[in-house]
C-alpha cells in the first residue's frame, strides 16, 4: 500500500484542489487561461489568500511575472527543476513529509493537470472547489477523470457555469 495514500494515518492536512474546466475536463490552453471570468478570478482568491498553494513548474510560470509569486500566499511549486527564490520539492511525498513536520493543516493544489492527476490518483485530495464552465473551449489540457470519487454538496450557478463543492467519498 502506497504511504501517502489517503486511508494512511500519515496526512493530517486537507487537500482541496481548486480548478476550472468544462464537462469534458479541459482545464487549460497551451496559449494561457483561455478565459477571464471576475467571479472565478474573485473565488479562487478569496480562497486562497493566506493560505499554502501548490503548484506544479508550468502553472508557476504561466503566471505572469507581476503576479509570481501569488501575494499573501505561501507559493510552493513541486519540481525536480528549482526555481530561484521559490519553496520548492521535487516529488510530492517530499512535499507532504514537510507539511507534515510543520503541521500544516490546510493546502490549496491550484494545477498543472499533471499535478492534479498524481495528487488524485494518490487519493491525496479530501476536497474540490470546481468551476463548471457551461461553453465550448479550445483547449488542450485536460485532467483524469475523478469525479466518480467525490460527491457534491454545494452548487451555485453564476453568469458564466456552475461553482460546485465536492468531497472524497467516505
Amino acid at each position: 500500500m502506497n504511504p501517502l495514500r489517503r486511508s494512511s494515518t500519515r496526512i493530517n492536512m486537507q487537500i482541496t484542489a481548486i480548478l476550472a474546466m468544462d464537462s469534458s475536463l479541459l482545464i487549460w490552453s497551451k496559449n494561457g487561461l483561455p478565459w477571464h471570468i471576475p467571479e472565478d478570478m474573485k473565488r479562487f482568491k478569496e480562497f486562497t489568500t493566506g493560505g499554502i498553494v501548490v503548484m506544479g513548474r508550468n502553472t508557476y510560470l504561466s503566471l505572469p511575472e507581476r503576479f509570481r509569486p501569488l501575494p499573501n500566499r505561501r507559493n510552493i511549486v513541486i519540481t525536480r527543476t528549482e526555481i530561484d527564490g521559490v519553496e520548492c520539492y521535487s516529488s510530492i511525498e517530499l512535499f507532504i513529509s514537510a507539511m507534515q513536520k510543520k503541521t500544516v493543516e490546510q493546502v490549496w493544489l491550484i494545477g498543472w493537470a499533471s499535478l492534479y492527476d498524481q495528487f488524485f490518483a494518490r487519493g491525496l485530495v479530501d476536497r474540490v472547489e470546481l468551476t463548471l464552465l457551461d461553453w465550448e473551449h479550445e483547449w488542450d489540457i485536460r485532467v483524469s477523470e475523478f469525479c466518480s470519487d467525490f460527491h457534491e454538496i454545494s452548487s451555485t450557478e453564476f453568469s458564466q457555469g456552475r461553482f460546485i463543492t465536492l468531497v472524497r467519498n467516505s
